[in-house]
């Protein structure tokens, strides 16, 4: 089986780090406190700060650097654009010399097209490892947790919780139902990637269609299953594991609250 293929787009890893067993509210808050001091990284010393803290994270998840070299690249198109487009749009500055020559950019621009790179990976590695380390279940339950005063204000939270970890579960599931479809297609001799643009381009119907439709077959099963098991909107629900904080939260939380205060005070 090829790597990337194999690996959901930010998907679970099961594990036994610290990291798994974090309060989902607590590495929800986290992720945006750090995610917030990466934005605001904008010296030297604050943009080490940010990559020594993710790479520590990273290495703490135990992905794997396969898993996570597979995860990146799906992003690479989207850093390059970040970086062509800041290096073309911000040309005012001093110009680079190179053997001589002066080049179509300047030494500014290359300055803030390496920078919003940074932020755009920063914002991605975080994302990845919450992903890593969050089963959509305990992520839902973060997110309904923590929306819970929106109750008082008529925002079904309950539903909505829901929703999002049905729309989580279901990439995976998408991801294997297209790559089946795939497959099926190259066994009855068809070449998705033979001919001109507008032939590939309707080759691509022979995929999509059939994947769409055993997606909606899913969600139909999905929702048969549920009302089997007595499910209705609105009513309270208990848990089986109700989620705690324990001391090793308080300390990731403090941690991440001192990062942001770092980037925003310190570092600027």
């Amino acid at each position: 089986m090829r790597l990337p293929e194999s690996i959901p787009l930010m998907g679970y890893i099961p594990g036994e780090t610290f990291l798994h067993r974090l309060d989902p509210r607590v590495k929800l808050v986290a992720f945006v406190l750090v995610s917030a001091g990466a934005l605001l990284a904008n010296t030297a010393a604050g943009v080490a700060l940010a990559a020594g803290l993710l790479i520590g994270l990273a290495g703490i998840c135990s992905a794997g650097w396969r898993i996570w070299l597979a995860g990146l690249l799906r992003f690479a198109w989207m850093l390059g654009i970040v970086a062509v487009v800041n290096v073309v749009f911000n040309a005012s500055g001093r110009p680079v010399f190179l053997g001589g020559r002066e080049l179509p950019f300047s030494v500014e621009g290359l300055q803030s097209a390496g920078i919003l790179t940074f932020r755009v990976a920063a914002l991605i590695v975080a994302s990845m490892v919450l992903m890593f380390t969050t089963t959509p279940t305990e992520l839902t339950r973060g997110l309904q947790r923590l929306a819970a005063p929106l109750k008082r204000l008529g925002v079904p939270c309950d539903e909505i919780a829901l929703i999002v970890v049905l729309a989580l579960r279901f990439i995976p599931m998408l991801q294997e139902e297209l790559r089946t479809t795939i497959d099926a297609q190259k066994a009855r001799g068809i070449d998705l990637g033979a001919g001109g643009l507008v032939f590939r381009a309707g080759s691509l119907v022979s995929v999509l269609v059939p994947a769409l439709i055993g997606a909606l077959r899913r969600g139909d099963l999905l929702a048969v299953a549920m009302a089997a098991r007595g499910y209705r909107p609105g009513i309270p629900r208990s848990e089986y594991r109700p989620l705690r904080c324990t001391h090793v939260d308080v300390i990731a939380l403090a941690c991440s609250i001192l990062f942001f205060l770092c980037q925003m005070l310190v570092f600027r």
